[in-house]
């Protein structure tokens, strides 16, 4: 499956090899996770109600420092979404050409940029799928898997993925612009 990362959740962290002795363990044998998530401070919340995480594996990338404004836009080879226990999972192998046709849609929602999702309606097209989602006060932040064709519903609209070449965008539809 190849997977086009439009965008990522809020939390990054690094978990390093299990070698202590190795060189290598904060680089090559290193993994690189991504969920959903708060920031305030120096203080990170989770706050999950569906809990889940992206991972990169450090040695299967081109460079070893991982950037994520640097990743964005970039298509990777995934086997897909898996349950691990009670957690959603999500590895992102290796990159590919820009010129790889696109399965699925990696997108961090906020709801301050897209508005509340509301779980409890028909807020999602078919294919649409819930990889990891946040919620603390009054803000909620979703990472999803979408087709290229899918669509969302939120408190501030309907959106879909635009394509300009080979780069993608969220956008709200005309009908609720």
């Amino acid at each position: 499956m190849i997977i086009h990362c439009l965008s990522f959740g809020t939390l990054w962290w690094l978990r390093p090899g299990r070698e202590d002795a190795s060189s290598a363990k904060f680089t090559s044998q290193a993994a690189i996770f991504n969920t959903t998530g708060f920031k305030r401070g120096t203080r990170e919340r989770r706050n999950w109600i569906i809990a889940g995480v992206v991972r990169l594996n450090a040695g299967t990338c081109f460079e070893q420092r991982i950037r994520p404004e640097q990743i964005q836009q970039e298509r990777f080879l995934s086997p897909g979404l898996e349950r691990n226990g009670s957690q959603n999972r999500l590895l992102l192998m290796r990159k590919v050409k820009a010129s790889t046709p696109v399965d699925m849609l990696l997108v961090g929602i906020s709801c301050a940029e897209y508005g509340r999702i509301s779980f409890n309606s028909e807020w999602r097209s078919r294919g649409v799928r819930v990889l990891a989602a946040s919620e603390f006060h009054n803000k909620q932040e979703t990472l999803l898997l979408m087709p290229p064709d899918g669509q969302i519903a939120t408190a501030s609209g309907n959106w879909r993925c635009l394509w300009t070449g080979s780069t993608a965008t969220l956008t709200r539809t005309a009908e609720n612009a």
